[in-house]
């Protein structure tokens, strides 16, 4: 039988982590949503993992793995700044209110 054409087991998974991984950062870096960032971040460290599980051990998966943990660092980061903000600006208006 042909070895050639058999899928490799957990490759899927980390080229998705990958994919989830650049697009995280994309959005945290440019501003776009940091929610969603957080979110695609925590897929991918999830597709990450279950591509290490299945015994893939190649770059890709190294790769989305990092991608997707800056991406979720990044979008928490920005995230949890901009509620900060709002919370201080929302004290600013009510205190300027007494």
């Amino acid at each position: 039988m042909d070895q050639s054409n058999m899928p490799i087991p957990g490759k899927g998974q980390a080229t998705a982590s990958l994919v989830l991984g650049i697009i995280s950062v994309v959005f945290w870096f440019f501003g776009l949503s940091s929610i969603i960032s957080l979110i695609l971040g925590i897929i991918g460290l999830v597709l990450a993992s279950m591509s290490k599980k299945c015994g893939f051990e190649g770059g890709i998966r190294t790769a989305g793995f990092v991608l997707s943990l800056i991406g979720t660092i990044g979008g928490a980061i920005i995230f949890v700044t901009c509620v900060l903000c709002i919370g201080c600006i929302g004290a600013a208006g009510a205190a300027a209110g007494l």
